[in-house]
């Protein structure tokens, strides 16, 4: 639940504005920025910036290549420690989070939703060996290592990742490129590691996207991929 603050006038408010640094004002728009819908983006900043020319049009999107190359940067920059930013943890601050833990979240949804974005104009091996590094990194969030900082009880819970959407595009590109037993491993892996609770509907999109012999060796381990 959003802290309840005091209410403040947009005069004193922009006065208080004008006083910040360049580097903490960007700050305050970036997280204004993340709590706006894509019309209102359009809408507030359009005016002031061309937002198609920082865009790109859809075609000059990042290659599925380059998106591999972010994602492995991104994986050892983990192992590094990079995003990690604790503090002192108390009875008052013990739900939040730090600035850095709030940006692995942010890099990790973002790469998995660039992964999907990818898939869907095929390049599956990018986007399998994209998503099992990232995979791995919630896996890892679960056994308990600390490169990334809770406060509360850790666990990949709190990365808030939409496995609805996840899940489908990369069935879809682990089942062009895998044998039929490893694509049942795998899938009834990856439901019992994260979804467990969710798995009957994870199955069926399994089946959905795979061949005729992989829906055989998904029929034939049905005891598999329940969470420990």
């Amino acid at each position: 639940m959003a802290k309840k603050g005091p209410t403040v006038e947009w005069e004193m408010l922009r006065v208080a504005l004008t006083r910040l640094r360049k580097d903490e004002l960007v700050e305050v728009l970036r997280m204004a920025f993340e709590t706006l819908p894509q019309a209102r983006i359009t809408e507030v900043f359009g005016d002031h910036i061309d937002l198609e020319a920082i865009a790109g049009s859809p075609g000059r999107s990042m290659s599925a290549d380059r998106l591999l190359q972010t994602v492995r940067a991104f994986h050892r920059d983990n192992l590094k420690g990079k995003y990690y930013e604790g503090f002192n943890v108390n009875s008052k601050n013990y739900m939040e989070k730090s600035e850095g833990t709030r940006q692995w979240i942010r890099e990790i949804n973002k790469l998995f939703e660039q992964c999907v974005a990818v898939g869907g104009k095929g390049h599956h091996r990018q986007v399998r060996e994209g998503m099992d590094l990232l995979f791995d990194l919630l896996h890892r969030v679960d056994d308990g290592e600390d490169f990334v900082f809770f406060a509360d009880e850790q666990g990949s819970w709190q990365v808030g990742v939409e496995y609805e959407k996840i899940f489908p595009a990369y069935f879809a590109a682990l089942a062009a490129t895998v044998e039929p037993t490893d694509y049942a491993d795998r899938v009834l892996e990856l439901i019992g590691m994260f979804e467990s609770y969710n798995r009957d509907r994870h199955l069926r999109s399994a089946r959905k996207v795979a061949s005729l012999d992989q829906k055989r060796a998904l029929k034939q381990k049905p005891g598999k991929g329940r969470h420990k």
